[in-house]
C-alpha cells in the first residue's frame, strides 16, 4: 500500500497543471503588417467566401471549425493520450479495489529423491553378531503436495484511504482530460481564424490587383492619347509590381497557416485541407452574452479544479502515512494434501492406503503492528503538510491570476468590439474616397497620385478592419477561456 500511485498527487499533479505544451500558432498580425494588403470597393463590400481551389485529390478534405475540431478529437496525440490517461486511471481503481478482495491462489509439487536419505541409529536388536547401529530410511522415494489457500484483508488503515483515494484519482484524470480538450479546442480555433483571415486576404489582395491592372490598362491608352504623362503609368506599374510581390508572399502564408492547422489537427500533412469558414461568420458564431461576462467565478475553471484536487489528494496522501501506523490484520485459510510413494504409481489405480493422500487444513489471523520505524512516518506526514502549503499557494496565486484575466479580457474585448464599427466605418468612407478619385481622373479633373493614395488609405482601412476583426475573435476565445466556457461554436 506504501507505493500506492493515487496518493502521491505531487508526482504527477504538477505535469497535470503546467505541463499541457501546445503547438505555436502564427501570429495573425505578424501576417498582416509585414505584408501589404489591398481590396477594391466593390470586392470588400461582398459576402463571399474565401476562396479556395477545387481539388481532385483523394486526400482533399473541406473543413469548417465544427469539423476541424471534431477531427482533432479523433486524431490529435495529445488528446487522445489524455483520454487513456482516464482509462488507466480506471484500471489503477480496479487494482486498488482488488487488494481488499479475497487473495486466492494454488500449487502443486513433485519431487523425486535420487538418493533417499536415512538416519543411523542404534540399533535396539541385541543379539550376537549383530551390529551396534542401523541405517534406517524414513523418506519415500516420491513425493507430492497440492494447497489452496484464501487471504483477506481485514482491515489496514492505508487500504481504506487508498480507497477515498482511486477516486479522486479518476476525477483528477478527467479533469486533465478536459483541460487538454478545452486547450485544444482554443488552439485549432486560433489557427483556423488565422488561416481563413490569411485566405480573406489573398482573395482581397487579388481582387485589388484586377482592379489595379484595369486602371494601369485605362492610363496606358490616356497616354497614347496624351491625356496622361509616363509619371502616371509608372506609379500605377510599381504598385501592381508590389502587389503581385505581395500575392506571392501572402499565398505562401496561407500555406504555412493551413499547415499548422492540420498538424494541432493531427491531420497528415500530404493532405490537401480546404478551409470553408470564414472570418466574419466564425465571429457571429462565437457568441457572447452580457449575462455570460457578468457571471465570473473563478470556479468554472478547469485549472481551479485541478488545484483543488491536488490539495485534496495530498490530504489523503497525509491521512495515509497516519493510519500505516495503525495495526493491520489478514486471516487466512488453506488445505493442503500430501503423498509419499515408493514407486511412480501417480496413474493408476486400486492402489494400498499407504498411497493415499493425506488432507490437512489451517486457518488462522495475522496481525501487524508498527511499533517504530525510525522516525520515517513522522518525516512523511511532515513532507506532505508542506505539499499541502505548496499546493494551496499555487490556487491562491491561481485565482488572484484568473480574476486578473477576466478583467483583461473583458476590456480587451470591449474595445476590440467597439474597434471593429469604426474601422468598418472607415472602410466605408475610404470606398467613397476611392470612387470618387476615380470618377475624377476619368473627368480629367483628378491625378493617377490621387487615385494611388486613395487606394493605399482604401488598403489600409481594409487591413485595419481585418485585424479588428481578428482581434475581436481572438478576444472572444479569451474572455470564453476566462470565465470556464467553451469556445466551440
Amino acid at each position: 500500500m506504501n507505493g500506492l500511485n493515487p496518493l502521491a498527487p505531487n508526482i504527477w499533479i504538477q505535469p497535470l497543471i503546467n505541463n499541457y505544451k501546445t503547438f505555436t500558432t502564427y501570429s495573425m498580425k505578424n501576417i498582416l503588417f509585414t505584408v501589404a494588403l489591398g481590396i477594391a470597393g466593390q470586392a470588400w463590400t461582398q459576402t463571399a467566401s474565401p476562396i479556395v481551389v477545387a481539388s481532385t485529390e483523394p486526400n482533399s478534405q473541406k473543413m469548417g471549425l465544427r469539423e476541424a475540431i471534431a477531427y482533432a478529437k479523433e486524431h490529435n496525440a495529445s488528446y487522445l493520450n489524455a483520454q487513456k490517461d482516464v482509462l488507466i486511471s480506471k484500471e489503477t481503481v480496479k487494482q486498488t479495489v482488488a487488494i481488499g478482495l479475497p487473495q486466492v491462489s494454488a500449487s502443486a509439487g513433485f519431487q523425486q529423491f535420487l538418493t533417499v536419505p536415512g538416519s543411523w541409529i542404534r540399533n535396539f536388536v541385541q543379539q550376537p553378531g549383530s551390529p551396534e547401529y542401523i541405517f534406517l530410511k524414513f523418506q519415500q522415494e516420491f513425493t507430492s503436495s497440492a494447497s489452496v489457500g484464501v487471504n483477506q484483508l481485514l482491515w489496514d488503515g492505508s487500504y481504506m484511504v487508498g480507497l477515498q483515494a482511486t477516486q479522486q484519482f479518476l476525477q483528477m484524470s478527467k479533469l486533465a482530460e478536459a483541460k487538454t480538450l478545452r486547450d485544444l479546442e482554443n488552439n485549432i480555433t486560433k489557427s483556423y481564424i488565422t488561416a481563413v483571415s490569411t485566405q480573406k486576404n489573398l482573395a482581397l489582395i487579388e481582387a485589388n490587383l484586377v482592379l489595379l491592372e484595369r486602371s494601369l490598362f485605362e492610363v496606358q491608352a490616356l497616354r497614347k492619347e496624351g491625356f496622361a504623362e509616363q509619371l502616371d503609368v509608372d506609379r500605377l506599374e510599381l504598385n501592381v509590381s508590389n502587389l503581385k510581390l505581395q500575392k506571392e508572399k501572402l499565398a505562401n502564408a496561407v500555406v504555412l497557416t493551413k499547415n499548422i492547422v492540420k498538424m494541432q489537427m493531427g491531420m497528415p500533412m500530404e493532405n490537401t485541407l480546404e478551409l470553408v469558414d470564414d472570418l466574419e461568420a466564425l465571429e457571429a458564431a462565437i457568441s457572447i452574452t452580457d449575462a455570460e461576462i457578468a457571471t465570473f467565478s473563478v470556479s468554472n475553471r478547469i485549472e481551479n479544479r485541478l488545484l483543488e484536487q491536488a490539495i485534496t489528494l495530498g490530504r489523503l496522501d497525509q491521512k495515509r502515512y497516519r493510519f500505516s501506523s495503525f495495526p493491520s490484520l489478514i486471516a487466512f485459510y488453506q488445505h493442503q494434501e500430501n503423498t509419499q510413494r515408493p514407486e511412480f504409481n501417480f496413474f493408476k489405480s486400486n492402489l494400498p492406503q499407504n498411497n493415499a493422500w493425506v488432507p490437512s487444513d489451517v486457518w488462522g489471523l495475522s496481525l501487524r503492528v508498527p511499533i517504530y520505524g525510525g522516525g520515517a512516518t513522522r518525516s512523511k506526514i511532515r513532507e506532505t503538510e508542506l505539499k499541502i502549503a505548496k499546493a494551496q499557494n499555487d490556487l491562491n496565486n491561481f485565482q488572484r491570476y484568473a480574476n486578473m484575466e477576466y478583467e483583461n479580457s473583458k476590456n480587451t474585448y470591449l474595445q476590440n468590439l467597439q474597434s471593429v464599427i469604426i474601422q468598418k466605418q472607415n472602410v466605408q468612407l475610404a470606398e467613397k474616397i476611392y470612387s470618387k478619385s476615380m470618377t475624377k481622373f476619368r473627368e480629367g479633373v483628378g491625378s493617377t497620385l490621387e487615385i494611388t493614395q486613395a487606394e493605399t488609405e482604401l488598403r489600409t482601412a481594409n487591413n485595419m478592419y481585418l485585424n479588428a476583426l481578428y482581434d475581436l475573435v481572438n478576444s472572444k476565445i479569451d474572455l470564453k477561456n476566462a470565465i470556464g466556457q467553451s469556445i466551440q461554436p
